[in-house]
């Protein structure tokens, strides 16, 4: 009987939505992830990336058990050992530096109400070494601190009385599901919806008109639509006069530039100002929306201020359906006393925008240890390779994470953190003005613990154990009690959000908590001419947010195998490239390889791509990107970075066609596949048991790769293909192109050279240890793979190998796992192409009896089989993962110098 329960939460992401959400469970998994229809706000709004991650929570790329690294090697060990080697060099570090060589980088990845004890035990430690500024929205708050006092944002549900709205710079479709109804709501009202960005976004198609403005130049538009009300007489008189201060500047400010002038700063037309001031004039109150790339300039408090004096200007502040609204204070309904800074002077802080170059320069004392939580820094952060370089000089780095990230890479201890499903917490919004509960649906997968857990059993450890170790229903009601102050309830919490004690509609009363109680224009420009542009470096490059992930929250198999860069159609052509192209992107600072989409009708002096790949899944895009602080608030000018692009350099597998057989959809390309397009191989991919047609003649493909399946090697009448296929294997291999058969495809290969297929006394399943032959060593394939890893095996059937082949790989249930036949014939019986995506889907049908050619295995293999392989996925597919990779390489280096068709 399947036990079936339905139980609210909030999720945690890094996102302004926060929504509510129902997580459907079914015997005590997992099934579900979707949106809560009564959340006041979200109203059952949730984003795609919600249903994807209940594949992320069970990911067998998850780390759900405790490691250090011993000799360059992960290690899986228990708790008390970790915590204890934690411990002790948390110990040894102060005795001989101090606290402050002890930098605790807590990042933007989860921040719930119990997040603020992590600070709390370093604090309790003596206080260490902290970031300090942000990689996100602290540009935007101080910014706009500048111009009220204290950023205070309309609620979102006020948008209701909004006649139109100004999306700037904010892309809700990606980045905020829980606008979404509210913006199309105003569109069936009638308002207009205008999107400024410099990128066309997915958001464009919920607005009436795209004002693709210049980066970085933002407030050109502002004091150009600023310009043209004043012309009309449009601008609020009263507020002016009354209710604020620097009016007189800021006209003056205004005054002397051209609209013309304006305009071309700004990089847009007169049309197009017109329409975004008469929108401001004739369909107010407007409710202009500031996102999260208008931060990421180094001069960005002048757009920001300037777009707040335009709200002001145009009457527009203070009234239902306005105001110029940006992001809340998620960490103001707790006790921020808590986060334990007045238990020690002030200690040291680095700069987050900087953090690479601030490590490698720290001195009295150096930074010996990093603690990370909640963040994957050596990815998000900027100049990648330098922060690479810091951590790796660094004696001791502590993650707590969910996957061998970037960061992780770096690490020597890894604690592996619950998800927010497995935990029970409080969450409020930096988008709205609810908090929510985070209601534990789950237990913790495999041997995962909470972060609170975490340090309240490492705590323990130390003579503050008594002041740090309570239990989380206690901490809870300490962190909470702004909350029960405004009457908030943490048991009703738990079935329905709570709203915070803040104004629908902020400064209603046209009073601001400056020192004048008025609202302060901006006066000057600090530089007349914000991100200027370089001749060697003609593009602006913009990292947007991904639509499908948030930021680096994702897997490696989750990464295409190279990233994609966009460029405007006249550039393309311009630099001679066409779409697809594998294409150099390049910085002073770094380069990647990418691939190439050509779009028409975007601007042409930027390049866009999503942020958030690792460097290691073939992406990393902050290898390009320039370490500097904004000029007010320590933001994270990432948009200051200026690249190039050019044809990869030619190499002789690039462009080169590579035909894949395959035959089940559960047994796709997956990792060696992948290896081949990062190398620039065009791929096309065929499936006769869906009725596609083997090729009659080899055409101009350079070389084949044949797949797994559940099908019999020798079973042609229920794959009445195979002869054919056979014949092209031994035609691909008279002709010199390489072939690749892995698991069925090592089968047909060796039947293909005159081998006999067979059917083995039982099933071979999971990773099993092979050793390399002698003939290995001097293989150009195998060579270049070692050494051997475990390798994960999934079949019944073997084979003989055929007249004069060559055993590469041997085993002890069945001999034959990798061989050579001919020139550049490989057969590869284990599956060194499976990923984390396909192991997934193998371990779930095949222990749910869901593959009717295994069924009969079943049950071999009982739960503790699977409760220790997971324990050990993530390194066996790690290491998995690196033999693949230089294998496939190794493989396609095959195709034989300007003798293959390319």
């Amino acid at each position: 009987m399947t036990m079936k329960t339905i139980i609210p939460t909030t999720c945690t992401r890094d996102c302004p939505s926060t929504c509510g959400l129902l997580a459907t469970v079914e015997n005590g998994r997992l099934v579900r992830l979707s949106g809560n229809p009564e959340h006041p706000l979200t109203r059952g709004a949730a984003c795609g990336k919600t249903a994807r991650y209940v594949r992320r929570v069970y990911s067998p790329e998850r780390v759900t058990a405790p490691m250090v690294r011993r000799d360059g090697r992960w290690e899986i060990v228990s708790w008390d050992a970790a915590l204890d080697l934690v411990a002790e060099r948390i110990k040894t570090v102060i005795a001989e530096s101090g606290p402050e060589a002890i930098l605790s980088y807590q990042g933007y990845g989860e921040r719930t109400a119990l997040k603020l004890l992590n600070r709390y035990f370093f604090s309790l430690l003596g206080g260490v070494t902290t970031p300090r500024g942000s990689l996100c929205g602290g540009t935007g708050q101080a910014a706009q601190n500048l111009s009220v006092g204290d950023r205070v944002s309309h609620d979102p549900l006020d948008h209701a009385n909004s006649r139109s709205m100004i999306l700037w710079g904010r892309n809700p479709v990606s980045t905020n599901a829980g606008l979404i109804p509210i913006i199309r709501d105003l569109r069936r009202r009638g308002g207009p919806i205008l999107l400024v960005d410099p990128a066309r976004t997915r958001s464009a198609a919920l607005a009436d008109h795209h004002i693709a403005v210049r980066p970085g130049r933002d407030v050109f538009l502002a004091l150009a639509a600023a310009k043209l009300i004043l012309a009309a007489g449009a601008e609020d008189k009263t507020f002016l006069e009354q209710c604020s201060q620097g009016g007189e500047a800021f006209l003056e400010l205004v005054g002397g530039f051209s609209l013309d002038e304006l305009c071309r700063k700004a990089g847009v037309g007169q049309d197009q100002v017109r329409l975004f001031a008469d929108t401001l004039i004739t369909s107010k109150p407007t409710s202009i929306l500031l996102g999260w790339g208008l931060h990421r300039h180094a001069l960005a408090h002048q757009s920001i201020q300037a777009i707040d004096a335009l709200g002001a200007l145009s009457g527009n502040l203070g009234v239902p359906g306005g105001g110029v609204s940006q992001g809340f204070e998620e960490y103001g309904p707790y006790d921020q006393r808590l986060w334990g800074n007045g238990l020690h002077p002030p200690r040291r802080t680095l700069l987050m925008p900087r953090i690479g170059e601030e490590i490698l320069n720290a001195t009295n004392p150096k930074i010996r240890m990093i603690f990370v939580t909640a963040s994957n820094p050596v990815c998000m952060a900027p100049n990648s390779d330098k922060v690479s370089r810091a951590f790796r000089q660094t004696e001791f780095v502590v993650y707590s994470g969910h996957f061998l990230d970037d960061t992780a890479d770096h690490a020597h201890a890894f604690l592996p953190a619950t998800t927010f499903l497995e935990e029970q917490d409080v969450m409020a919004s930096y988008g709205h003005n609810y908090v929510g509960a985070v209601n534990r649906v789950i237990e913790p997968v495999g041997e995962c613990r909470s972060e609170f857990r975490m340090f309240q059993e490492l705590a323990r450890r130390f003579p503050f154990a008594e002041a740090y170790c309570r239990n989380l229903e206690a901490w809870l009601e300490d962190l909470c009690a702004p909350l029960r102050d405004q009457g908030g309830d943490l048991q009703a919490l738990r079935s329905r959000p709570f709203r915070v004690n803040a104004p629908m509609v902020p400064y209603a009363d046209r009073r601001f908590p400056t020192p004048s109680g008025k609202f302060r224009f901006l006066k000057h420009l600090d530089d007349p001419d914000p991100s200027p542009e370089t001749p060697e470096f003609p593009y602006t490059l913009l990292t947007v947010a991904p639509h499908d992930a948030i930021c680096s929250e994702r897997t490696l198999a989750d990464h295409e195998p190279l990233p994609v860069v966009v460029l405007s159609t006249c550039q393309a052509a311009r630099l001679e490239l066409e779409e697809g192209r594998m294409v150099k992107v390049f910085s002073p600072y770094g380069a990647v390889k990418a691939r190439l989409s050509v779009a028409s009708g975007m601007r042409e002096d930027i390049l866009v791509a999503e942020r958030g790949g690792w460097v290691k899944g073939g992406h990393g895009l902050n290898q390009l990107t320039r370490d500097m602080a904004s000029r007010v608030g320590d933001g994270c000018p990432y948009y200051e970075t200026r690249v190039a692009i050019a044809p990869w350099p030619a190499e002789d597998v690039q462009d080169v066609r590579i035909l894949v057989i395959e035959h089940s959809r559960l047994a796709p390309g997956g990792n060696f596949v992948k290896a081949l397009l990062r190398q620039g191989a065009r791929v096309t991919t065929l499936r006769p048991m869906d009725g596609d047609d083997l090729p009659k003649e080899l055409d101009d493909f350079a070389g084949l790769v044949v797949l797994g399946g559940p099908q019999h090697a020798f079973d042609d009448a229920s794959a009445p293909h195979f002869p054919r296929l056979l014949d092209l294997m031994r035609t691909f291999e008279a002709k010199q192109r390489p072939v690749a058969g892995i698991c069925l495809g090592a089968q047909l290969l060796a039947r293909a050279h005159g081998g006999t297929t067979y059917t083995l006394s039982g099933l071979e399943f999971g990773f099993v240890q092979h050793h390399p032959t002698p003939a290995a060593e001097d293989d150009p394939v195998i060579s270049a793979a070692l050494p051997l890893p475990p390798l994960m095996e999934f079949h019944e059937d073997s084979f003989t190998l055929p007249p004069g082949a060559t055993l590469l790989v041997q085993g002890e249930t069945c001999p034959n796992q990798c061989f050579r036949v001919g020139r550049a014939s490989y057969g590869f019986q284990f599956h060194l192409e499976a990923d984390s995506t396909i192991l997934a889907d193998w371990l779930t049908l095949f222990r749910q009896g869901g593959i009717p050619a295994y069924r009969a295995y079943q049950d071999q293999f009982p739960d503790a089989y699977y409760t220790d392989l997971s324990r050990r996925l993530p390194l066996l597919l790690a290491d998995a993962t690196t033999f693949c990779d230089k294998a496939a390489q190794a493989w396609l280096r095959l195709r034989g110098k300007g003798r293959e068709p390319r």
